[in-house]
């Protein structure tokens, strides 16, 4: 039976502190499935009835491929822990220092105007990203809703409520009961894309869908929307911070 110790033999890699490599056996899968993230590493998933001539085989023709995806996880989990932080949406940096955890506030980062301190467990690389999410979602939740207001009163576009959330796909949304929710990784993002975000959603208070008619209405209320809307197409094609995604 394929074990994860016969692969890393194979192909000739040592587990870290976090699993680089996993193996599990699925009843519903009917093919040999790959997965590969940060968080988990690489997944090798295997079909129910299988020979294990067969996987080795598979595996030895990919393993070129499968260096480089374990070598873009490595890099990716070194950038869980960054040196410094920068907030472009409101252009300030912090430079970042990693603290032991014999301190009492082990699950607090202390924030001065140019440094951020991070007690950090060196047994798990999550920890700090944990940290700094819930850190990323206090800054949310300090800008984010003053700048809809501002812009809401602006536009005379009155909203119901607004909640900051952690949204894997979606920067915003609006409901017919004119709540509205705003991704939390905006923050990381400029200040002409939050502003593009914060507009769209305050258009579909009038106009609920994608029709012609919202974007006729945004162009007329926030005229650079396409060079906005191009930007933010940018920065979340893998150019925001692994910290801020895991």
């Amino acid at each position: 039976m394929i074990s994860t110790e016969s692969l890393l033999e194979l192909l000739d890699i040592s587990q870290e502190n976090i699993p680089l490599l996993s193996v599990r056996h699925s009843s519903r899968a009917k093919r040999l499935i790959f997965k590969t993230s940060i968080r988990i590493g690489f997944e090798i998933i295997l079909p129910h009835y299988y020979e294990d001539n067969w996987v080795l085989e598979v595996l030895s023709r990919r393993k070129c491929q499968i260096e480089k995806d374990l070598a873009a996880i490595r890099k990716g989990r070194t950038e869980l822990k960054p040196r410094s932080i920068t907030l472009p949406s409101t252009g300030k940096r912090w430079k970042v220092r990693y603290m032991g955890m014999g301190g009492k506030n082990v699950d607090v980062i202390t924030e001065t105007p140019n440094t951020l301190e991070i007690p950090e467990n060196q047994k798990d690389v999550f920890q700090v990203p944990a940290l700094l999410q819930k850190w990323l979602h206090e800054k949310a939740l300090e800008y984010l809703p003053r700048q809809l207001s501002s812009i809401s009163v602006a536009l005379k576009l009155p909203y119901k409520n607004v909640r900051i959330k952690r949204q894997k796909t979606l920067w915003g949304s609006c409901s017919i009961k004119r709540n509205i929710n705003l991704n939390r990784n905006l923050m990381l993002m400029p200040p002409d894309v939050v502003d593009y975000v914060l507009h769209h959603e305050l258009v579909h208070l009038k106009v609920l869908n994608h029709s012609s008619e919202f974007w006729k209405e945004l162009e007329r209320l926030f005229p650079n929307y396409k060079k906005s809307l191009g930007r933010l197409k940018y920065f979340q094609n893998g150019r925001l911070p692994e910290w801020a995604l895991v």
